[in-house]
Order: structure tokens, then C-alpha cells, then sequence
């Protein structure tokens, strides 16, 4: 079973800080459920750490977790973090920005 997660109700609009996105991980894993859908809609702003720190916490993670609903913005913020670490020759879990706006049962 996914379990589905609304951003916007964990953290609001907007997402600062390393911490809390380290915080959210640690709840993450420690859920049941094997597959997690982090529901972006809603939320209109990640700062460069914190998807520095999500991608971190994403590839450190057992559970297979899936990304949706993300804005432009969101997406374009991942893309620079991941480009990022591709420069430097490191691999990380990739967040798939395209098509990601399909409808979510509730």
C-alpha cells in the first residue's frame, strides 16, 4: 500500500531548513508502508539546502518514494541541486519533475 503524504500540510507553503527535512526522513522510515507519495501541491517554495538535504535523505532512505505535484519553481530548484552533484561526479536519486501532475486519489 502507498502511503500519501501532503507536503503543504507538514510544512506550509514553503520548506527552509536542512532540519526539517531531516526531521520529516526520520518519520519517513519509520512508517509501515514500503512506497511513500510525497504530494508537492501546494507548495511553492524549497530553499537550495533543503532539496540539497532532501535528495540526501531520498537516497539514504529503504523506501521507494515517489514525488507529485510539483511546480515549476520546485522542479527547477531539484534540477540545479542535481546538476550539481552530476558535476561532481556523484550519483543521486533522481526526482522525476515530468509528467508529475497526474491526478492523485485522495
Amino acid at each position: 500500500m502507498v502511503k500519501r503524504i501532503l507536503l503543504s500540510q507538514e510544512f506550509g507553503n514553503n520548506i527552509f531548513t536542512r532540519r526539517t527535512i531531516s526531521a520529516f526522513f526520520e518519520k519517513i522510515n519509520s512508517r509501515k508502508e514500503a512506497e511513500i507519495m510525497l504530494d508537492f501541491k501546494s507548495v511553492d517554495f524549497i530553499s537550495r539546502s533543503c532539496a540539497d538535504e532532501y535528495l540526501k535523505q531520498k537516497e539514504e532512505s529503504s523506501k521507494k518514494i515517489v514525488e507529485r505535484n510539483m511546480s515549476q519553481e520546485i522542479c527547477s530548484m531539484f534540477n540545479a541541486v542535481q546538476s550539481q552533484y552530476e558535476k561532481k561526479g556523484f550519483t543521486v536519486s533522481f526526482v522525476n519533475c515530468i509528467n508529475n501532475n497526474k491526478k492523485i486519489p485522495a
